[in-house]
């Protein structure tokens, strides 16, 4: 089953108190400390069924991964941040993100939406699927 979860956060702490939370969930985790690892990751695992962005992270920032992620792929993008102003979420948002959660957060929420994310987004179920220039339909043979 393809339940991985990439989690791109600078902050060893909190990456991993959120990776733990997922892992009790039963899903699998990729991590990144930075925005060019986040990339090298979703381009190189397959089943990343969610990516989980931090915005203030080294080199490439949230928003520049959200973009050029969103730019090949529908996969949901959640950004977390210490950033919480309106102008910040707007920009999350126009970037191609689908959910925005400012810090400090509780990981059970986190957790919650989530999974609310992927229902909404049909991740789990078999649908549609894009990847580039490539799409395969799915249909119920009946």
């Amino acid at each position: 089953m393809n339940n991985k979860i990439l989690i791109a956060e600078d902050e060893n702490n909190i990456r991993r108190l959120i990776a733990s939370y997922l892992l009790r969930e039963g899903f699998q985790v990729v991590e990144a400390v930075d925005g060019q690892q986040a990339l090298e990751q979703f381009r190189s695992q397959e089943g990343i069924i969610l990516v989980m962005l931090d915005v203030m992270m080294p080199g490439r920032d949230g928003y520049e991964v959200c973009r050029e992620i969103r730019a090949k792929s529908q996969v949901p993008i959640l950004i977390l941040t210490a950033k919480d102003t309106e102008h910040d979420e707007i920009t999350g948002f126009s970037c191609g993100a689908d959910e925005f959660i400012s810090k400090p957060f509780s990981p059970a929420v986190l957790v919650t939406r989530i999974k609310n994310l992927l229902k909404r987004t049909s991740a789990n179920d078999l649908n549609d699927l894009s990847v580039e220039r490539l799409k395969i339909f799915y249909r119920e043979r009946g």
